[in-house]
């Protein structure tokens, strides 16, 4: 019997970050499909050039004519990823988005108690993250080295359950009508917005969704904003990772990663956002996932 990590696509955990942090053997993603036009993506079943298609992809979703919408990862969905693992007498743990932001929670929990009544006792435990990006990923990898250093079930789920807590997840848009498009702001807040120029700092809260913590005025002050807020609140900076991911937007993160190194040290890691939550955010969007004390 094996403990293997399960998360949905909207965790970012593209195969090469998986492998980088020699969990291939551990983690699995649940793949989520994403209509782009006239194509279909699997995320992340469909070999793609990465950097290619994010600038494709960003594209698109500035072209009012095209349509990009994500699928909801149904039940079945997950029974049918989970299958093999179960057939082979192996315990789950399933990453999931903020509950508050997506279906996915729920649709997992359904096929977990499906599951664990079939088979009479817990084999599958569901744990929203509440995150999405790489503070969802994060907790996977986490969970996985666990499991890779021999820890027990039990004791990963309930340390995984006040883990989350301590993934910190800020970023900011470069125009909130993204989030607008989709009920997270009110379309005539996000006009004037973008007139005044002013960028919204948000984060994954206490309640599994997304808050708004601060205001700035302008793009240069927002990726400024974001520095600041690691370097106040990580802890440990040499003892861990920071993620940084991007939106078709190198230039900012980069930008990023240099006001935080200026002020601790660190490592920091940046990579494309995921672009299952990516298509609700737009283009521009910078974020940075790292461990603090809480998420105040």
């Amino acid at each position: 019997m094996a403990i293997k990590i399960y998360a949905d696509a909207g965790s970012n955990l593209f195969p090469e970050i998986i492998e980088k942090r020699g969990l291939l053997d551990y983690i699995k993603v649940v793949n989520m499909h994403l209509q782009v036009g006239d194509h279909e993506y699997n995320c992340y079943n469909d070999p793609i050039n990465v950097d290619d298609f994010s600038k494709i992809f960003y594209s698109y979703l500035e072209d009012p004519k095209i349509d990009v919408h994500t699928s909801l990862v149904n039940p079945g969905d997950f029974l049918n990823a989970f299958k093999d693992d179960i057939d082979a007498g192996n315990q789950i743990i399933c990453f999931t988005m903020a509950k508050g932001i997506s279906g996915t929670y729920n649709s997992a929990c359904v096929a977990a108690n499906e599951v664990n009544e079939s088979a009479g006792k817990t084999v599958v435990h569901v744990i929203d993250s509440a995150t999405a990006g790489l503070g969802e990923g994060r907790q996977a990898i986490k969970a996985a080295e666990l499991a890779r250093d021999g820890m027990g079930f039990e004791e990963i789920v309930d340390f995984c359950r006040n883990y989350r807590w301590k993934v910190r997840s800020e970023f900011t848009v470069n125009s909130i009508s993204f989030l607008a498009k989709t009920g997270r702001v009110k379309p005539w807040v996000a006009r004037i917005a973008d007139v005044l120029g002013i960028k919204a700092m948000l984060r994954g809260s206490y309640e599994s969704n997304i808050e708004l913590y601060e205001k700035v005025r302008g793009r240069k002050m927002a990726l400024k904003s974001l520095a600041d807020i690691v370097v106040r609140k990580i802890v440990d900076p040499d003892k861990q990772i920071i993620y940084l991911t991007h939106c078709n937007c190198i230039e900012d993160a980069e930008t990023v990663k240099r006001l935080i190194l200026e002020k601790i040290n660190t490592t920091i890691e940046i990579y494309h956002y995921d672009f299952v939550t990516g298509s609700h955010v737009g283009p521009g969007t910078v974020a940075i996932f790292y461990e603090g004390n809480d998420r105040n």
